[in-house]
């Protein structure tokens, strides 16, 4: 009878694995073999999320999770070019691991069938392993810097990482400590950056990556959309951030893709206003920057309205110019248009509404390339062309530092072979039908 539920246990976790499976194997392969690609002979590692310091949702890092759909953590990855093998290490799970964490990929029954990977093992044999295929490669490509997260970019890491070792106690971070050792370990073997090559490999989505996107940029604009339609003078911040974090999930996203912004009043002026305890009052208009995380890829969404259900005439300007740039740049938006021609664009609408001076607009600032990362990776110099394939967060901005006002708007849009698609359209911006949400009845019955 024991080995009968035993038997059930191990089938029932093994449906578990088989349903949070959500990147066909086919799809996987093809992203690791354009890797093989670019490495050559070479050898490619590419780390995992570290075990996280707190209980929480895991958020493998999106190479990782890119090269493999697995969400082991702290794994590494291994491809060998010369024979184009791939091993995931980690720590073997044992019968306390998974009564307390639940299932790992130790117990998926054959991962070359499911993942396409040739061998998980445990981390122990991560040197013999090395050292063994070291012999026939010259070349290690390694990440030259700390994995991205969902909600944070390679920059954005790196700049914490970078406060880090300016505190008094030095925290050297583990990445840096592992390509250390393996250059300590292997002095005859050229190291190189693998950085660029998973740049370039994340930058054009593939078709199931932007039926990802569809999905998380529709849900991304449901939870804003019905945060509108919530909002009346007298709420919190919080509440209005509620409403929106309560379709994310109901729906189906994995949850934020970052830390909400919520701001009324005066806090709508902080860029990245996170505290969102404020009252809002009926004078006030509120900014609302936020978008889920559906399987691993993010939207990115901001709307602003008017607590009152009317903007005074010096807001409703600055909106309806923010609103028209917005339009404009993703209008103008196809393959071979630069993003030099698209700040220019938003620049015209600017000057037509009588915001000549740049530095109101953030000096020409339209947005930043989201994926699976809310910041992206991808150049955004004025020479870079668009292709199809790129997801971009369009973000027009306009600042009045004499009344300490800030505008902006932003979507999530798709370059295609002949235009663009704004996935996020979902969450009106149209005055009219902003005016219009405002009347209807929320989450909350107000």
């Amino acid at each position: 009878m024991r080995a009968l539920l035993t038997f059930l246990s191990y089938l029932s976790i093994s449906i578990q694995l088989s349903a949070q499976l959500k990147i066909p194997k086919e799809e996987l392969i093809q992203r690791r073999e354009n890797l093989f690609k670019k490495i050559g002979n070479g050898i490619g590692i590419i780390w995992g999320a570290d075990v996280p310091s707190a209980p929480g949702k895991y958020n493998q890092s999106p190479d990782f999770y890119y090269l493999t759909g697995l969400e082991e953590q702290n794994g590494i990855l291994l491809m060998i070019g010369q024979t184009r093998q791939v091993f995931i290490f980690s720590k073997k799970s044992s019968e306390q691991d998974v009564r307390w964490n639940g299932p790992s990929a130790w117990l998926i029954p054959d991962i070359k069938k499911d993942f396409g990977i040739d061998q998980l093992l445990p981390f122990e044999d991560f040197w013999d392993i090395l050292t063994r295929n070291c012999r026939e490669s010259t070349v290690m490509y390694l990440p030259f810097g700390p994995n991205d997260k969902i909600d944070g970019s390679r920059r954005d890491v790196n700049n914490s990482e970078t406060d880090l070792l300016r505190h008094p106690v030095k925290h050297v971070p583990g990445w840096k400590q592992a390509v250390s050792d393996i250059r300590e370990s292997f002095p005859f073997v050229t190291m190189k950056n693998i950085n660029p090559f998973m740049n370039e490999l994340r930058l054009i989505k593939s078709a199931y990556e932007i039926e990802q996107f569809k999905m998380s940029g529709k849900i991304g604009a449901e939870g804003v959309l019905e945060a509108i339609k919530d909002t009346k003078p007298g709420m919190y911040e919080y509440e209005i951030e509620a409403t929106a974090t309560y379709f994310y999930i109901k729906r189906g996203a994995r949850g934020p893709a970052f830390a909400p912004i919520v701001a009324s009043g005066p806090t709508t002026y902080t860029i990245h206003y996170e505290k969102n305890d404020r009252q809002i009052q009926k004078e006030d208009f509120v900014l609302m920057d936020y978008g889920c995380n559906y399987n691993y890829y993010a939207s990115d969404i901001t709307r602003v309205w008017p607590a009152s259900g009317k903007f005074s005439p010096e807001e409703e300007k600055m909106y309806l110019c923010v609103l028209e740039a917005s339009k404009a740049i993703i209008n103008a938006m196809k393959p071979g248009v630069s993003f030099g021609q698209l700040k220019a664009t938003a620049y015209e609408v600017y000057k037509k509404h009588g915001f000549e001076d740049k530095s109101l607009s953030w000096n020409g600032y339209i947005g930043h390339f989201i994926g699976m990362s809310v910041h992206d990776v991808g150049d955004r110099t004025d020479s870079t062309l668009l292709q199809a394939g790129m997801v971009f967060n369009v973000e027009p901005v306009l600042d009045d530092p004499a009344k300490k006002r800030h505008m902006r708007l932003e979507d999530t849009v798709l370059i295609t072979d002949t235009g663009a698609i704004n996935l996020t359209a979902g969450a009106p911006a149209e005055l009219s039908a902003i005016y219009e949400l405002m009347k209807m009845k929320g989450l909350t019955g107000n």
